[in-house]
């Protein structure tokens, strides 16, 4: 069964109808002609149109086909059943039934439209063609018929007969923009660019004043890559108009051209100063060149000015203040950067992506304190986003108040929607981990379970699950499948490398541990904490000597540098002192 598009279309079409009694047959003069009415089928009508209103769609059909065995012929009927068989996605009878509605009354302008609408939606674009082109002898005087006439052989890609129906549309409204620059567009489809520019040129012509048509104009001469020509265009441009803001867009799209990136950010920073251009306009003109605004290291200065000019200039525009944020944490001034995403919430408290970047900017400064601040306002007004939730409780995690964070997330996990799959893993594996501080471990592993069941991709709770089974000596064969997998599919991992090489270290697989510990330590970032991956460096360089002097040295080695880079706990500090321990070889 195929879907039914512009459903919504019709739904209004059949508002409109609903108020059309039976029967109607419109005539070629929009006169209404009543007939004689039958008291059982009236009857029998509205309680079906009732039904639809009430969204019983089935019920309503079944009433309609009573009204259909006492008579048949009547338009109205035919154009509801078909109506309500549209809403319930059956592409057939939907068909016949507004077919029928048609041939019964062909001069209804509804139920011609709700029947082309349906054949486009079907991609029918013959038949829908047809009826419109009859449609169109109907009413020759109506706007509309032209519109859909263009648009149909627009599908079809009859551009030339596209061109002739906005041709007779335009006879009915005279010169309009939208109209000029669709038959602009469609003559070059044709690949007849001076026919293309002759429309241009008769917006021009009747609005002499509007320089925007002639920027349009060199923006013609752009796209069919003639740069000389365009630039020529923008020079008359501002000779006549120098504070236009379009030909500055414009320009800067001409400079890139032709390399010369300089000037094109100039004539960027000029629309972007010039009060002409609609703030909306400035806004999406400023997503495109923020990047290589905040990036240009030129030119900080002179962008900064530009920002405080446009958050002065327009105080209460939240881009405006989210585009200086991004050129603030660029130059790592993070606490005025904060100082605008809170400007921006103050606007906007809805805006879940500013609380996002907020939430963020804390927590890679580690400032949980203040995560927790902002969590809670974003729960304040925007209750029911599991994402605030999420943040929240990394927060107290890490603030070791392990009991308020799983309170969190078990707040959390009914807000979750089915196509969340992937958070809710993530939610899981959080408690997990919080299970396992808690000591309760067996809940832990239980709760893994439940993260990899919903996203069985989840690499961080695979490893996570793996190095807490291996340090229980618990399921080692599991831990090592699950610890294979991450390996083999980040295999440059550091963390995923010292699990794999870890779990392989408990099965007492000492060699091959002793070469993923290796690669472990090759791959460490240099930011990240390397205390706990050195000891297990260690602790399998002991294991894999079999009293090889230099291994043993090397094993004390790695320890050392462990105990130096911050791991002070006792058992280490024992290794180093013992120099290791006794081997059962």
């Amino acid at each position: 069964m195929r879907k039914i598009y512009f459903l919504s279309f019709l739904f209004i079409i059949s508002f409109i109808s609903c108020g059309v009694s039976r029967p109607l047959i419109v005539n070629q003069t929009d006169e209404v002609v009543k007939t004689d009415r039958n008291p059982q089928f009236d009857y029998y009508f509205y309680e079906g149109l009732r039904q639809k209103e009430d969204g019983k769609y089935d019920q309503a059909i079944e009433t309609f086909r009573l009204c259909l065995a006492i008579d048949s012929l009547d338009a109205g009927l035919q154009s509801e059943l078909g109506l309500l068989y549209a809403s319930i996605d059956m592409t057939e009878p939907t068909i016949k039934h507004l077919e029928n509605a048609v041939r019964l009354d062909p001069y209804n302008w509804w139920y011609n439209v709700q029947l082309i609408t349906i054949h486009s939606s079907l991609k029918n674009w013959k038949r829908a063609i047809e009826l419109t082109t009859e449609l169109q002898k109907k009413y020759p005087n109506k706007e509309e018929v032209y519109s859909m006439l263009a648009l149909l052989y627009k599908e079809t890609k009859e551009n030339e007969k596209a061109i002739a129906a906005n041709d007779q549309l335009e006879l009915l409204t005279g010169i309009e923009e939208s109209l000029s620059v669709e038959k602009f567009q469609l003559y070059l489809l044709c690949n007849k660019p001076k026919k293309a520019v002759a429309e241009i040129d008769k917006l021009i012509n009747k609005y002499p004043t509007e320089s925007r048509y002639q920027v349009l104009r060199g923006d013609i001469f752009m796209q069919q890559k003639m740069p000389a020509q365009a630039f020529e265009e923008y020079q008359k441009v501002l000779a006549s108009d120098p504070s236009n803001a379009f030909v500055y867009v414009s320009l800067s799209e001409y400079y890139k051209s032709v390399n010369e990136p300089q000037k094109a950010m100039e004539s960027i920073v000029s629309a972007l100063k010039n009060d002409q251009l609609a703030v909306e306009t400035k806004m999406d003109v400023l997503g495109q060149y923020v990047e290589k605004l905040v990036q240009d290291s030129t030119k900080f200065a002179e962008t900064e000015s530009l920002f405080k000019l446009l958050v002065d200039r327009y105080p209460l525009e939240e881009q405006v203040h989210g585009y200086y944020a991004v050129f603030l944490q660029f130059r790592k001034r993070n606490t005025e950067a904060i100082a605008e995403l809170e400007t921006m919430l103050n606007i906007n408290p809805k805006n879940e992506q500013t609380w996002v970047r907020l939430i963020q900017l804390f927590l890679s400064e580690q400032n949980f304190k203040q995560v927790l601040t902002v969590t809670k306002n974003a729960i304040d007004n925007l209750p029911t986003v599991p994402t605030w939730y999420f943040y929240r409780g990394i927060a107290q995690f890490q603030l070791s108040e392990y009991n308020d964070a799983l309170a969190t997330y078990k707040t959390a996990l009914p807000l979750l929607k089915p196509e969340q799959q992937a958070l809710k893993s993530d939610f899981y594996a959080q408690i997990g981990d919080i299970y396992f501080k808690l000591e309760k471990k067996d809940s832990a592993f239980v709760n893994y379970e439940y993260s990899l069941s919903a996203n069985s991709k989840n690499m961080m709770v695979m490893n996570n699950y793996a190095y807490y089974l291996s340090l229980e000596k618990s399921d080692l064969r599991k831990a090592e499948r699950m610890s294979a997998k991450t390996v083999e599919l980040e295999p440059k991992n550091s963390t995923y490398l010292d699990t794999y090489a870890w779990i392989l270290y408990q099965q007492g697989n000492y060699s091959l541990a002793k070469f993923y510990i290796e690669k472990a330590v090759d791959n460490l970032p240099k930011s990240d904490d390397s205390s706990v991956v050195l000891e297990h460096y260690g602790d399998i360089l002991w294991m894999n000597s079999k009293n090889d002097q230099k291994e043993d040295d090397k094993a004390l080695e790695m320890w050392q540098k462990s105990f130096d880079a911050g791991n002070k706990t006792e058992e280490l500090k024992l290794k180093i002192k013992d120099k290791g321990w006794k081997r059962d070889l």
